[in-house]
């Protein structure tokens, strides 16, 4: 072979070479593309898979808070039905208790203070007497103004039910003797307790709300309007239904409207109770 034809052949080798390295590099930078968009995709999981969880997170805290308002509202039972059924039947309850307490002079009191401290006034109150309540297995149904009503007996039946509004009662009348020596405000409150049968259900359709009716519950409040300031006043029904560690200072029979003469009593939250 002549030097020409080894020079062309040199040429045709280099020309190859040449495009097999432009080749490589092709192939190379495609390699690099896909690697890089891979990478990408692997990022974009990475995030997608973070913001999913963020958002689990952000929806089971809702979820908490939506349930927290829930039990606020209803009762824990009431709550398993709707939730189980769509659906809460009213049921009637035999043997409750309930407890209907204000605030004497409220209104009055109201119209010498600022909107926004009386409202913190009773947030503070209602707040440490449904602390206190609950601590006792007693169910509050709700506040009206500064009026609290409560009852113990459903909607999970307990032969329980006096005692423990009774002894929920005490502890609350004690509270507020206390926060009455430290606080700016002083508030006197009225307590009225009743024993009997109720019908408990939920009221409304858009906007739940659990309630209590019969003549338990509007004895219970006659019970409250003819208590004393500091005072627990309770009906005959209480005496002869609660636990002989409970005293009581019997009161002369009243005029209660649309029940006649009625026997009624003080709960003696100062002295000490006997022993069972």
């Amino acid at each position: 072979m002549n030097s020409r034809e080894e020079q062309a052949k040199i040429a045709e080798l280099e020309t190859r070479l040449a495009a097999e390295q432009a080749r490589n590099a092709e192939l190379e930078a495609q390699l690099k593309s896909e690697r890089e968009a891979a990478l990408d995709q692997r990022f974009s999981m990475v995030e997608n898979s973070l913001r999913l969880l963020e958002l689990k997170e952000s929806l089971e805290a809702e979820k908490e808070k939506s349930a927290k308002l829930l039990r606020n509202l209803l009762p824990e039972r009431v709550i398993a039905d709707l939730q189980e059924n769509g659906a809460s039947k009213p049921e009637r309850f035999e043997h409750v208790t309930v407890l209907f307490s204000d605030i004497v002079g409220f209104t009055d009191r109201c119209a010498a203070l600022d909107p926004e401290e009386v409202l913190a006034e009773l947030t503070d109150i209602f707040t440490e007497f449904d602390r206190i309540f609950t601590r006792h297995n007693c169910e509050r149904i709700k506040t009206i103004g500064d009026a609290y009503l409560c009852v113990s007996g459903l909607p999970t039946p307990t032969d329980q039910h006096c005692a423990n509004i009774l002894a929920g009662a005490g502890e609350a009348l004690h509270y507020l003797e206390n926060r009455n020596l430290v606080k700016s405000h002083v508030w006197r409150m009225r307590f009225g307790v009743h024993t009997g049968r109720v019908v408990g259900g939920i009221v409304g359709t858009e906007k739940y709300i659990y309630d209590i009716f019969g003549d338990t519950v509007n004895t219970a409040a006659r019970m409250e309007q003819l208590s004393e300031p500091m005072r627990i006043n309770v009906s005959q029904a209480v005496r002869d239904t609660a636990p002989e560690t409970f005293r009581f200072l019997e009161r002369p029979a009243q005029e209660v409207k649309g029940k006649g003469m009625m026997k009624m009593y003080f709960l003696d939250v100062h002295s000490p109770c006997p022993e069972r």
